[in-house]
């Protein structure tokens, strides 16, 4: 896997006199002779999507995606290109936010590319600039949550025959790929306060609302009523926090405020932009470019 990334490998690929420490410049040099045997050496490559998830996998998490992005952005802004076509470089880090409606048949994490989360907090700090500074990309401020409470398995319950039941119920209306081998929430227990019941029960229990669950899995807030959490006598609600290490519960945007919230969130982007100066183009993400000189 070290491949894959950008800063450095002990196992270098050779192309005749052609170096490849890293898998991008080698599949980007092979779209590259694919266009000059077809009589296109000069073609302009515009890279459309390239990042790193967070969650879903055993290897997608803050930690290698915040490697993958930096190295990404450090690539660009060194502007000397790939082996075959050394010079400046396209490209479109993916993505700004998760994307929870996306479809998971690719692997669980789809739906969790984003460099910040639904609120607006960024996941990791990237550096856009070039000046090795290890910050850079600011929160939104004024966001306004629900109430502090979770719907979680109940202590006083004993008879847990039909909890995998309840389970597959609620994760067939919700997103339970933080749950997946290796992902932030699969060390949870069937029992006890970090519970498996309490991810899936909980991305559910918005939804019998209608409010929109984030891509790691949303919980209720005031509008949702007690009897929503009820899963046949196995759940109850609590205004314990049930998260534990990375598995976080985070509480969903008040309804309402979601509006603000995205406004806000392009103001946050603007102000990035406004403080991306470097020398050759600075890439966000998702169709946003910014020419600098």
């Amino acid at each position: 896997m070290d491949f894959a990334f950008f800063d450095g490998s002990n196992h270098p690929v050779r192309d005749g006199n052609r170096v490849y420490t890293n898998v991008f410049d080698a599949n980007y040099d092979t779209l590259v002779a694919s266009l000059t045997k077809a009589g296109y050496p000069d073609m302009k490559i515009v890279v459309g999507e390239i990042g790193w998830p967070t969650d879903g996998d055993v290897n997608a998490n803050v930690k290698n995606a915040k490697r993958f992005n930096q190295g990404v952005v450090k690539h660009v802004l060194g502007s000397k290109g790939t082996p075959a076509r050394p010079g400046r470089l396209e490209i479109y880090l993916f993505s700004l936010l998760d994307e929870n409606k996306k479809s998971i048949a690719p692997g669980s994490f789809e739906t969790h590319w984003g460099i910040f989360e639904y609120d607006g907090k960024p996941k990791y700090e990237l550096d856009l600039t070039g000046l090795k500074r290890d910050k850079g990309m600011a929160p939104v401020v004024g966001v306004q949550y629900m109430k502090r409470r979770w719907c979680v398995l109940n202590p006083r319950v004993k008879d847990l025959d039909g909890l995998a039941k309840e389970i597959d119920y609620a994760c067939s209306l919700s997103d339970c790929t933080s749950l997946g081998y290796g992902s932030s929430c699969n060390h949870l227990s069937l029992v006890g306060d970090e519970t498996i019941v309490n991810r899936a029960g909980l991305t559910h229990w918005s939804r019998q609302e209608g409010l929109i669950p984030s891509s790691r899995g949303s919980l209720a807030g005031s509008p949702v009523s007690d009897w929503d959490c009820e899963f046949n006598g196995l759940a109850a609600v609590t205004w314990e926090d049930p998260s534990v290490g990375e598995c976080r519960f985070p509480v969903m945007i008040a309804y309402g405020t979601s509006v603000v919230v995205h406004r806000k969130i392009l103001k946050v982007l603007l102000g990035l932009l406004e403080g991306c100066i470097v020398v050759v183009d600075c890439i966000i993400t998702d169709q946003l470019l910014v020419e600098t000189n």
